[in-house]
């Protein structure tokens, strides 16, 4: 399993341990994780906190190219 699978997984995990459901999310961009994110629907009571929203919240703002390079 390569790194970036590996760290979804543990988001993953983290979003089971909190009592959600278990689905993790990276965003890689030259190799490189620059946001990370669990499911968190059930933990906020929220119709659209899903884990990809999750990763591209903690991202933080980025330039439009960015997203053009990037993989989720």
């Amino acid at each position: 399993m390569d790194e970036f699978m590996q760290a979804a997984l543990e988001e993953a995990r983290q979003g089971g341990a909190e009592g959600g459901i278990p689905i993790g999310s990276v965003l890689v961009i030259g190799g490189k994780i620059v946001g990370r994110g669990h499911n968190r629907r059930v933990q906020k009571g929220s119709a659209i906190f899903h884990a990809e929203m999750d990763c591209l919240e903690n991202a933080g703002r980025l330039k439009p190219g960015d997203y053009r390079r990037a993989v989720l």
